[in-house]
């Protein structure tokens, strides 16, 4: 499936705040997040003939995002200050975790950020933004399989942990 130029406009349209405000609750600045999501629609303009549609243009815009924030962290600040930047400020749904009290949160989010990387990816993507496990999949570049695997090993872990 090939996109032309008015294609990619109205994707542009009806997608931008919500890429924006994906990468803004991975970045946690207005300023920088509104480069990436700019980025992230010239990135899809330049290579919108690959878009093959087995995902959603949503999805497949999301995947760019991602990988253009993954990178820019991997240039620009280390890793370590973007993992910890993430986990301490996300504005958790507290009724997913059944969480009663600050101290739970508190607890919660401490162990969270001492999760495997690929176990944190997995849960804020399929338990907190609400991705299919298909769409989770496709934003991480993994099999629908590895995803199931993947979340239910990091909710062990993470109960395991809070235990």
């Amino acid at each position: 499936m090939y996109a032309n130029n008015a294609q990619v406009t109205s994707w542009y349209l009806k997608y931008r705040v919500d890429v924006y405000k994906y990468i803004n609750s991975l970045v946690l600045e207005p300023t920088l997040a509104e480069d990436l999501m700019q980025e992230t629609f010239v990135k899809a303009f330049l290579y919108s003939s690959t878009f093959e549609g087995r995902s959603s243009v949503k999805t497949w815009l999301y995947s760019i995002a991602y990988n253009l924030t993954m990178d820019f962290y991997k240039k620009k600040q280390s890793f370590q200050k973007f993992k910890n930047n993430y986990i301490k400020n996300q504005n958790w749904n507290k009724v997913l975790f059944d969480i009663t009290n600050w101290e739970e949160y508190t607890e919660l989010i401490d162990t969270l950020n001492n999760l495997k990387d690929s176990y944190k990816q997995v849960i804020i993507l399929r338990k907190l933004q609400g991705y299919s496990v298909k769409e989770t999949g496709e934003i991480l570049n993994w099999s629908e399989n590895k995803v199931k695997v993947t979340l239910s090993r990091a909710i062990r872990s993470l109960r395991n942990q809070l235990i």
